[in-house]
């Protein structure tokens, strides 16, 4: 896997639970234990994700992932429909969470994403 960014959606308080545990969520309401490892996404994807399992919540957190810095492995899988997807393998290490950006809710309850910055792989 490149050192492209990965990103995960969460719900804040899925992530701002115990913090001085990894975090061990896959996505909403499904455990990293229950799945076998944690969904992630591509910058191209996150937005899709988003539409499909977290429209019109207010309280969903976008984590940008360093792989490099992941102590568990990712796998990048191709999921139903051929599209391919960042998977993590393992617990999720806090301190490869490069940046948390809390999401707003647009009046038609899609989340409005920020715009990639220069530099960040996206």
């Amino acid at each position: 896997m490149s050192s492209e960014r990965i990103f995960h959606l969460t719900l804040a308080a899925d992530w701002q639970g115990d913090t001085k545990t990894a975090y061990e969520t896959s996505t909403l309401g499904v455990s990293l234990a229950e799945q076998g490892f944690i969904h992630c996404s591509f910058a191209d994807q996150v937005q899709q994700i988003a539409d499909l399992v977290y429209r019109g919540r207010d309280d969903v957190l976008l984590l940008e992932i360093d792989p490099a810095l992941l102590r568990a492995p990712v796998r990048v899988d191709e999921v139903d429909g051929g599209a391919s997807f960042p998977h993590i393998y393992g617990p999720l290490n806090r301190d490869a969470v490069i940046r948390v950006t809390p999401l707003r809710l647009e009046e038609d309850g899609r989340l409005a994403l920020p715009h990639a910055e220069p530099g960040s792989g996206n």
